[in-house]
């Protein structure tokens, strides 16, 4: 069996976060975000961008990129060491497993000004 690697990058202005107004701010992190993020996230708009950026970046990787996979389909979800993982539900996962994904890496990153999320899927063929 060969493996084959997919892979997804997104990096994304904080500041377009900090731009918004509040109430549009709240509208998209309820479209967005799955209540476990909302928790997660709180106001901190570094991770809200870092998340955003990892959604995106596994769309890419899956392929299909947002539309066919909706935003709450993909949850950022934290191991016991506080390492950002995936968890895909739905259409993304129906995606992933058809593609002949069979596992996820994923890295977030941020400075100020900017966030950045890296996805390496492997794919089992």
């Amino acid at each position: 069996m060969s493996k084959n690697l997919a892979s997804g990058v997104d990096i994304v202005e904080i500041q377009r976060f900090r731009d918004l107004n509040p109430l549009i701010l709240e509208r998209f992190f309820l479209r967005v975000f799955t209540p476990d993020e909302r928790n997660e996230i709180g106001r901190n708009l570094e991770r809200a961008a870092g998340y955003f950026a990892a959604k995106e970046a596994l769309a890419k990787a899956l392929g299909c990129g947002i539309g066919p996979v909706s935003w709450q389909e993909i949850e950022i979800i934290k191991d016991l060491q506080g390492k950002p993982e995936l968890r895909l539900l739905g259409n993304a996962q129906n995606f992933s497993t058809l593609a002949g994904f069979s596992e996820w890496s994923l890295s977030i990153s941020h400075t100020r000004l900017n966030a950045i999320a890296m996805v390496v899927g492997v794919i089992d063929k």
